[in-house]
């Protein structure tokens, strides 16, 4: 299993500092014994000014993980590939996907990966890992490939599309979440989510032997649960004995506050520079 695993957030929706910017969109870097890995990019190449400040050398990843196509998670992927044209890339196919969501005034906009973030992917296609279905990237480290939603409480449509008229829903299958094993347990690392924090777990139990969650960090994609999912979700994470979680990105202030009241200290809000380290 993994001896020493450090994890900080480069890209999110808050910082707490002026030294570090913030926007909509998720970044994580991992570090986990010998490997390093960039697990989404953010939207921008705020990424860039981030890493800088951090003292995180891109050149140094290995790897590249993409949890979904869309463009707060894929947008920074050209100054990353720029600056390290052999890295390995993992995603699932769908990352390519045309996607839009509906505003509020009705007006489809456009949600998946640019044209830049999608031309720099091109330029390094043999580094393209295809993403289907379960992988392992080390004896210790995996990710999921796309997610059975099974659940009965978590909704995980929205308003996203595959077509400008709105008529064909996007379901985000190309979702995917990466684990990694220490000996305090399973760390789990997801995107946004949208298949589900419950199924997302679930399935990795699944994958390894029920092995205990001790971290769950990233967006959780609960900004509009209702109360019943709020609250199922809740017991599930109670019943797993989950002992860190670290909401950011899209997760929503109404579910981050739930979660506190529930978990307390255990809740660990994410920001742009924080800092999780296990081993």
């Amino acid at each position: 299993m993994i001896s020493n695993l450090s994890i900080t957030i480069i890209v999110d929706n808050v910082s707490d500092t002026s030294e570090l910017k913030s926007e909509h969109g998720l970044s994580i870097w991992v570090e986990a014994d010998d490997r390093r890995i960039l697990f989404d990019t953010g939207q921008s190449d705020i990424l860039i000014h981030n890493t800088k400040r951090l003292g995180i050398d891109l050149a140094s990843a290995d790897t590249l993980i993409l949890s979904h196509g869309h463009y707060d998670h894929t947008g920074g992927v050209e100054p990353v590939i720029v600056r390290n044209s052999s890295i390995a890339i993992y995603c699932n196919s769908g990352v390519f996907i045309p996607r839009y969501s509906r505003q509020p005034d009705g007006r489809m906009k456009p949600i998946g990966i640019t044209r830049k973030s999608s031309e720099a992917l091109h330029k390094v296609w043999d580094n393209i890992h295809w993403v289907d279905r379960p992988l392992m990237l080390a004896d210790d480290i995996g990710i999921t490939g796309p997610i059975p939603r099974v659940t009965d409480f978590e909704d995980t449509g929205g308003n996203f599309f595959n077509d400008l008229e709105g008529v064909k829903p996007d379901p985000v299958s190309d979702d995917l979440a990466v684990w990694v094993q220490t000996s305090r347990g399973l760390c789990v690392l997801t995107g946004c989510c949208h298949s589900g924090l419950v199924n997302t777990l679930q399935y990795i139990s699944s994958l390894t032997g029920q092995t205990p969650v001790h971290s769950i960090i990233g967006g959780f994609h609960l900004l509009n649960a209702s109360s019943e999912r709020m609250e199922n979700t809740c017991a599930y994470l109670h019943d797993r004995n989950v002992n860190r979680i670290v909401p950011c990105h899209c997760t929503g202030e109404k579910a981050v506050e739930y979660l506190r009241s529930r978990f307390n200290d255990r809740v660990q809000i994410g920001r742009v520079g924080s800092n999780v380290i296990l081993g």
